[in-house]
């Protein structure tokens, strides 16, 4: 019976191999996660700006029966109120019968890094319509 020799040269072939796959695998990971969280924020502003949005085109019928245009003073004030209760700040932008408003939400990382941004921004539109759905009469 013959008996192969010993090699060493295969020791240690698949450490390297696993560091590189561990290495990638964490940066997936990495990725993934700051990604997702940077999808939530902007989300979030999205929301915020479109309830602020549609909180400033709601107004007296009466003055829209009437064919006035929106109160910028008071939209403002509309929109600026639900932003302030969702926490964040933004611009509100009053032309003719459309409120548009633009919000900055901060990106709260599990792992920060440099190059992410530190905020994301949303913005919507919100149109005054005559009626509930959009057409006066009943």
């Amino acid at each position: 019976m013959t008996t192969r020799p010993e090699s060493n040269s295969d020791r240690g072939s698949v450490m390297p191999m696993t560091v590189i796959l561990i290495a990638f695998l964490m940066l997936g990971s990495w990725s993934l996660i700051s990604a997702s969280q940077q999808w939530s924020a902007r989300r979030e502003a999205h929301a915020a700006a479109a309830a602020a949005a549609r909180a400033g085109a709601q107004g007296d019928p009466n003055q829209f029966r009437a064919g006035l245009v929106i109160d910028p003073e008071a939209a403002t004030g509309r929109a600026q109120d639900i932003l302030s209760a969702t926490g964040y700040t933004g611009i509100v932008i009053i032309d003719g019968l459309s409120v548009t408003v633009t919000v900055d939400v901060p990106v709260d990382y599990a792992f920060p890094s440099v190059g992410f941004p530190s905020s994301v921004s949303g913005s919507a539109t919100a149109v005054v319509q005559r009626g509930v759905n959009g057409q006066e009469g009943g």
